[in-house]
């Protein structure tokens, strides 16, 4: 009888004990995306779309904003970071081409003619 006590005893002081333990919040933490944004703007206005092509390969089509005092960041297409070749052709013909480098999260304005 007193073996029986004992062990229910240690049987309710052990639930007890693990009831304790929680297991389900996990913090999770994430850092900043890897890649980089490009936006166009000129003074001037254009009817098309440019074309983009970066590093010779990638290639798409990118809306220009007409730059004024207030200009909010209009279409921003995003890329990977890094060194990149950037060129910008309009009816054909190339407007600007620079090698550029992007870090994360940094938003790049090109300013077109």
């Amino acid at each position: 009888m007193k073996t029986k006590s004992i062990l229910c005893l240690l049987t309710v002081v052990c639930c007890l004990l693990l009831s304790g333990c929680k297991v389900g919040n996990v913090a999770l933490s994430q850092g900043l995306t890897d890649q980089s944004y490009l936006y166009f703007v000129s003074v001037n206005k254009y009817a098309e779309p440019v074309q983009v092509t970066l590093d010779n390969g990638v290639t798409f089509n990118a809306n220009v904003v007409k730059e004024r005092k207030a200009t909010v960041k209009g279409d921003t297409y995003a890329v990977s970071t890094g060194k990149r070749r950037v060129s910008v052709s309009y009816q054909g013909k190339t407007i600007w081409e620079r090698e550029v480098f992007l870090s994360t999260q940094e938003t790049k304005k090109i300013i077109l003619p």
